[in-house]
């Protein structure tokens, strides 16, 4: 399938997130598409220039044992990704103090809670952080939003060091230790 068949397939559903997870495609195969690490999305080595088009297909991707797809009720398309699929670009506060909510946003608009179902985590040994997301996806807090979220938490010293920690829905989140 082409993209602009994948496009026009796509747009005749409805709904932010589709289930793709009820989905059975009966067919599989891959697709020459990459997500590069600055968020760049590719197909046939061009970039897609079309946002809208971007985020359409971030609303059918998942990822399974490794591997990330594309998902259609009829196809399930093999894709690349270099790093995370998605970035965490900025992020706001509500109601700050014991009660506050920390709203993660990514490059392709959507505005995740920091909470228990989608936490931080460090991973590597440069402990990069990355915000888990929903069918197996995370997305990478750039360096400069990071920083300003590290500028937010407060330090706590425990036995095995000094952590930096963000509350958002009256739950804890290590920024990591010092």
């Amino acid at each position: 399938m082409d993209i602009k068949q994948l496009e026009k397939a796509l747009s005749e559903l409805s709904g932010q997130a589709y289930p793709v997870d009820r989905w059975q495609p009966a067919h599989q195969g891959t697709i020459d598409m990459v997500i590069k690490r600055d968020g760049t999305w590719l197909h046939e080595g061009d970039p897609i220039i079309r946002d809208q088009l971007v985020v359409l297909f971030s609303k059918i991707l998942t990822k399974s044992q490794g591997q990330y797809y594309l998902v259609t009720p009829g196809e399930k398309l093999a894709m690349r990704v270099e790093d995370a699929p998605f970035l965490v670009v900025d992020f706001t506060i509500e109601e700050p103090g014991e009660s506050q909510t920390v709203w993660l946003i990514t490059n392709i608009g959507d505005k995740v809670p920091l909470s228990l179902e989608f936490t931080i985590k460090l991973r590597g040994e440069e402990q990069r952080p990355y915000l888990t997301l929903w069918r197996g996806l995370d997305a990478l807090i750039e360096r400069n939003t990071y920083y300003q979220l590290i500028d937010c938490a407060s330090e706590i010293i425990t036995e095995q060091g000094t952590s930096l920690v963000l509350n958002s829905q009256q739950q804890s989140f290590s920024l990591g230790r010092f």
